[in-house]
């Protein structure tokens, strides 16, 4: 029983500092419908002074949706004086007219965080409209930083590792228990008691 609960405490204690130090998603992403369009913007939440980032948008439209084309309108809204776009706009946008089973996936590109910026948190603003209807507003917030930001490609490869470490112990333990005297034994191999003699049997005897 004390080598079970021992195991259990271990395990608990690893998952806790899984959740503790679990590092978060470095982006912005947003799913939702509007009307019969589907959409799905993506944009990374921390930039580096200098740093180009992009802001994807994903919009399709069910094939069994009735109708001709559709027209959806996207406008992204830059803060002025941190980002810059490629032509300088402090609004981006982009038109499509999707028809039925039809899917766009676009990026507002390059838009540059600019080396004069203060470090801090700045709101972006997604807006998009299908047809006629009201415009969905998305807002959102990209910080800005002055040192390097740590690379995607490494934290893919150290959190995997760390997490393993993390349950190291534990599975050192359990090879420690299976390693001891009698640690793979069997029901077979176990020691039964003699079974009891049934009551008729005795009463059977002389």
């Amino acid at each position: 029983m004390r080598g079970r609960n021992c195991s259990a405490a271990l395990f608990f204690l690893a998952l806790a500092i899984q959740a503790v130090f679990a590092l978060r998603a470095m982006a912005f992403e947003k799913t939702g419908r509007l009307a019969d369009i589907e959409y799905r913007f993506i944009c990374t939440d921390v930039a580096q002074l200098k740093e180009k980032i992009n802001v994807l948008v994903i919009l399709s439209r069910a094939a069994g949706e009735g109708g001709g084309k559709k027209a959806v309108r996207v406008a992204l809204g830059i803060p002025t004086g941190i980002f810059r776009s490629p032509g300088g706009q402090e609004s981006l946008e982009a038109s499509f007219e999707l028809g039925p089973g039809d899917t766009e996936r676009f990026a507002f590109r390059s838009l540059l965080a600019l080396e004069n910026a203060e470090p801090g948190r700045y709101p972006f603003e997604l807006r998009c409209s299908a047809g006629e209807g009201p415009p969905e507003v998305s807002p959102f917030e990209v910080a800005v930083v002055r040192g390097p930001v740590p690379p995607r490609g490494i934290l893919s490869i150290l959190y995997p590792a760390l997490v393993s470490l993390l349950f190291l112990p534990f599975f050192i333990f359990f090879l420690l228990r299976l390693g001891e005297p009698g640690g793979w034994r069997t029901v077979k191999d176990a020691e039964l008691a003699e079974p009891e003699e049934a009551w008729w049997e005795q009463e059977e005897s002389p």
